[in-house]
């Protein structure tokens, strides 16, 4: 997608505040047409809203067409870069509506000190009100030494980073491993072919990659090392193949939160029983995202890449799609990214309290009361 530049911070202001389109804590309007999601507004907890303001209005455009009225950016930018002080003044503007994670400047890796010599970003992500930092998949599966291996994601150089983050009340929110078939050779056998195909970049087959399996191990170790801090391990947990992997881990870390970002495809083929209970069981912890994305010219990708640019009723598709999924219990239907799989899931259909901690109270919980 092509980019557009950062306006400056102080133009991003001006401008946002001369927009009468952006309200700054008035809730959106819920689209008219099938009641979805309890008849009030949504938060979303996982999207990526570039800091410019065709960005930013598309995105608005979208969550007023269907029902979303908060929102939280998980890729607010590295302290002291264009994309911070953009998002920050996005922030400022949206008021109660928004909240940020910023992300890590991996400069320097080869330092043993490396991970003490993140913790004043980190103090100072505190100070500008972030309320967590989002690590990458780059950590474990791209970031390199300079002599050319893998950073594992539990090299203990990092430890410092999780400790400090604990310590400050800073959220992680990791996105560790990509789909086991992202992991497989990229054949027509491969179940995410057709994805894999578009997007080249996101197959880890071979080399020296690690297996998924050695990823959800190392994150299970990291997540146990440091009991102070609080994971919130996005796209259910990096394993929504395997629901009694994300059961166990749930049960043994109670630090542990997660979200259902670009992974209804994915735990949706699990009957529909067995999901059901497993959003009852952990309702505390589990948060409404959809990895919906806006760049700075106002181009989107929802959930996925996609093989034609989508359009505001193809966003509203999607998000429709997910509430169906969640509030009814209708089979074999459409999951929201049919690109991630060609097949159906059915729908779980959750108590009404569940999903009012699911849309709404989990991510004012955990997020919004920061």
């Amino acid at each position: 997608m092509k980019r557009l530049a950062f306006l400056p911070a102080i133009l991003f202001l001006a401008a946002c505040s001369a927009c009468g389109g952006v309200e700054k804590t008035a809730p959106a309007d819920v689209a008219s047409g099938p009641v979805w999601h309890l008849g009030a507004p949504v938060i979303d907890s996982h999207v990526h809203i570039y800091p410019t303001m065709t960005g930013l209005d598309k995105a608005l455009e979208v969550f007023k067409r269907v029902g979303i009225d908060r929102f939280v950016i998980k890729s607010a930018g590295e302290v002291g870069s264009s994309r911070y002080q953009a998002s920050l003044a996005m922030e400022r503007i949206m008021g109660d509506r928004m909240r940020s994670f910023a992300n890590i400047d991996w400069e320097g890796i080869d330092s043993p000190d490396f991970g003490r010599s993140v913790v004043p970003s980190l103090e100072q992500m505190k100070r500008d009100g972030i309320v967590g930092i989002k690590i990458f998949k780059n950590l474990g599966l791209n970031l390199r030494f300079a002599d050319g291996t893998l950073m594992k994601i539990d090299d203990p150089r990092l430890d410092p980073i999780f400790e400090a983050c604990g310590r400050l009340g800073l959220i992680v929110a990791w996105h560790v491993a990509d789909p086991v078939a992202f992991f497989e050779p990229v054949t027509p056998e491969n179940e995410r072919y057709e994805e894999l195909t578009i997007a080249q970049g996101w197959s880890f087959a071979g080399q020296d990659y690690p297996k998924h399996a050695e990823l959800m191990d190392a994150q299970r170790k990291i997540i146990l090392k440091h009991p102070g801090t609080t994971f919130l391990l996005i796209h259910m947990g990096n394993y929504a193949e395997n629901l009694d992997y994300v059961d166990k881990l749930l049960d043994d870390a109670p630090n542990v939160y997660t979200d259902v970002s670009a992974r209804v495809p994915e735990f949706g083929r699990h009957p529909a029983d067995k999901v059901r209970a497993f959003f009852i069981k952990h309702q505390d912890r589990i948060l409404f995202g959809s990895d919906f994305i806006t760049s700075g010219d106002g181009s989107m990708q929802l959930g996925s890449v996609s093989e034609k640019e989508p359009d505001i009723n193809d966003a509203v598709v999607f998000f429709e799609r997910h509430w169906r999924y969640f509030e009814t219990p209708d089979r074999q239907i459409d999951h929201p990214t049919p690109i991630q799989g060609r097949w159906k899931v059915d729908a779980i259909d959750l108590p009404e309290d569940v999903l009012r901690k699911f849309y709404v109270t989990n991510a004012e919980r955990l997020i919004f009361a920061r």
